[in-house]
């Protein structure tokens, strides 16, 4: 039996036999069946060439192990998630797939790190992605919720069928409006910046009333009784304020999870039921999501204003 026997050949694929007629690479040693050799008239191993390296069996099995087949399942370098073979971009996070793993990949034998996939790290949360919730796939959900969807798509599925009502949601807590319009939930986000800014209106008063009589300022003048009630104003918007926090960590989830179901039932409308479509599978990326670059915009907005009251200030006390 010659030792290049179940080896294939680089040229044509096919496995070397007993009986086949095989010429070695003078260089490296790459095995050809002659008529191969012949025809491509130099040997395809330049690499081993260029690196001085001999051809080994061992290496050729590693090489044939991770070559590319277009034909098996993409799994996403970013999420770990395993999407169809002809698919762009992972159905999940949105990364751009085959990157790693194509005809064209830069190492296309070094193994990347291996994905720890847990209820905490894959997109679904531990809930099979063909289950469904108020008639939309975890699948769906998912895509269109896009980072943290492990997190959401548990709380979602305890909503479904008469289970919890509320859940505690911390960010919600602790940005109250500006989490609901980082979360594209605009209409709820813009009534929220405008009650929390209702309620600090007493606040604001006061501090240019003080700062009016502490620097001599132009600013504001208040009789003593209008003081005492907007002090007692202020007083109860601190507990509003609270409340309100509280309010929106509680009722959070469960409206985002009318907002996400509703969202992606008109986005199915309107692509005639083809789930799997590529346009279908953009269209939940994108009306999806999250919103940083408003919430970047407002945080500017507001350090602009905070700068131009400052300035103001000063431009009094000069």
């Amino acid at each position: 039996m010659s030792k290049y026997t179940g080896v294939k050949c680089p040229i044509c694929e096919q496995k070397f036999t007993d009986g086949d007629d095989i010429v070695v690479c003078p260089v490296c040693g790459t095995p050809y069946h002659r008529t191969c050799y012949q025809k491509a008239g130099s040997c395809v191993n330049q690499k081993l060439h260029e690196t001085h390296t001999e051809w080994s069996e061992q290496g050729a099995r590693a090489q044939e192990e991770t070559k590319y087949d277009a034909s098996l399942p993409l799994r996403c370098p970013k999420c770990g998630t395993v999407n169809p073979s002809d698919g762009i971009f992972c159905q999940i996070c949105g990364s751009r797939l085959g990157e790693g793993s194509g005809p064209h990949a830069q190492n296309p034998t070094q193994n990347p790190d291996p994905i720890t996939l847990n209820p905490f790290t894959t997109p679904y949360g531990g809930v099979s992605p063909d289950e469904e919730i108020d008639g939309v796939s975890v699948r769906d959900i998912a895509l269109y919720v896009g980072e943290n969807s492990h997190y959401f798509i548990p709380k979602f599925k305890s909503f479904s069928g008469g289970g919890r009502h509320s859940t505690w949601n911390w960010p919600a807590f602790l940005f109250r409006g500006y989490y609901f319009l980082y979360r594209k939930m605009y209409g709820l986000g813009v009534a929220l910046l405008l009650i929390t800014a209702a309620i600090g209106l007493p606040a604001l008063l006061i501090n240019l009333a003080l700062a009016s009589q502490l620097y001599n300022l132009p600013l504001i003048s208040m009789a003593p009784a209008t003081f005492d009630l907007l002090n007692k104003l202020r007083f109860a918007g601190s507990l509003l304020s609270a409340l309100l926090s509280v309010g929106c960590a509680i009722l959070f989830n469960r409206a985002y999870c009318r907002k996400v179901i509703r969202s992606v039932k008109k986005i199915q409308k309107q692509f005639g039921g083809d789930l799997y479509a590529q346009d279908y599978i953009l269209a939940l990326t994108k009306r999806g999501r999250t919103n940083r670059m408003l919430i970047l915009v407002l945080l500017l907005l507001l350090l602009a204003g905070s700068m131009a009251m400052s300035l103001l200030m000063v431009m009094f006390l000069v």
